[in-house]
């Protein structure tokens, strides 16, 4: 049976790891104290659109009491993807390939670069969740997994992981264009989860607003500056109408950018607007409404982070070099 070890299992970790521990998979999950307690004892409960369900998964409250896996998701936020990489070197070197599944640009590249290995897959997802209270998750969105790799040679890896979500249940498909894929993800987050967290509003409250619509669709065109000058070839051919297309459809959804306002813990701007920002300024680009909303999402940080960060200065120094490695260079 494979062995899988979901790394930094919060919400979307721990729905993706309970589903396939469901599905008939021996999954570990790698979680904070109190989740991993209320796992333990009363096991990992899922409620939401799929209904009610316990499942019965091991937690354990670090990678490094785990000898060994055949897979490992890295699911924790961007934020803290070189200390999980870390983490999880033991299991990396004795052969177990990575698969990043998280918001942001070029996470996956981080991982390759700290633990020395291309045997790293990206994947991107759609699916809705939040952390209820410890072991308990509530599944808001049902959504397309996408996986993928920027290396050929790990096509097989790849078809393994699609076929263990498609056996768990997730609608999921391989990708060889994940470099597309993440770009278009990172619009769609560029475009509403800022605006969702400096207002307080869901996805479906900020379709429904005009001036939000146009702050949407502006937010949408200067990501797309930077794309077009990079050359990434997206996955949808109007960008715009999928953000707002995306907002409708999850209306009810509160934006993780938002959760973590709202529960007093760091955003992932860094890594969205912040990393754009950062390649904007690469390329010689100027993006007033992003420039804006970053700053306002970071205003609102301070009020409970102590020590702020720079925009992506825990991952990179200068914009030239954090273009290098989203870019593959």
């Amino acid at each position: 049976m494979k062995q899988i070890v979901v790394m930094g299992a919060g919400a979307i970790g721990s729905l993706y790891g309970g589903l396939m521990s469901r599905a008939g998979f021996d999954v570990v999950l790698v979680a904070r104290p109190p989740h991993v307690d209320a796992i333990r004892t009363d096991g990992l409960k899922i409620t939401g659109i799929l209904g009610e369900m316990t499942c019965r998964v091991e937690a354990v409250e670090s990678a490094r009491a785990i000898n060994r896996a055949d897979i490992v998701f890295i699911t924790t936020k961007s934020y803290d993807t070189i200390n999980a990489a870390r983490e999880i070197r033991h299991l990396v070197d004795a052969g177990a390939p990575v698969v990043v599944l998280q918001n942001g640009l070029g996470t996956e590249r981080l991982v390759e670069r700290e633990l020395m290995t291309t045997r790293v897959l990206r994947a991107t997802t759609c699916m809705g969740a939040a952390l209820d209270s410890p072991g308990h998750v509530n599944m808001t969105g049902d959504g397309l997994t996408e996986v993928g790799s920027h290396h050929d040679e790990n096509k097989t890896i790849v078809d393994e992981v699609v076929g263990i979500l498609e056996t768990s249940g997730f609608d999921v498909r391989g990708s060889e264009n994940m470099e597309g894929v993440v770009w278009t993800k990172t619009l769609v987050n560029c475009g509403i989860n800022p605006v969702g967290a400096l207002t307080g509003l869901t996805n479906g409250e900020i379709y429904r607003s005009q001036v939000l619509r146009r702050l949407v669709i502006r937010l949408v065109e200067e990501t797309m500056q930077v794309v077009n000058a990079l050359g990434v070839k997206l996955t949808t051919d109007n960008p715009i109408r999928y953000t707002l297309g995306t907002a409708k459809a999850t209306g009810d959804n509160v934006n993780s950018m938002l959760q973590d306002i709202r529960a007093r813990k760091r955003t992932e701007i860094d890594y969205l607007t912040g990393a754009v920002l950062k390649i904007a300024e690469d390329l010689g680009l100027d993006l007033p409404a992003s420039q804006t909303v970053y700053a306002l999402v970071k205003a609102l940080e301070s009020r409970y982070i102590e020590s702020q960060h720079d925009q992506v200065s825990d991952m990179f120094l200068s914009s030239q070099e954090l273009v290098q490695v989203i870019m593959g260079r």
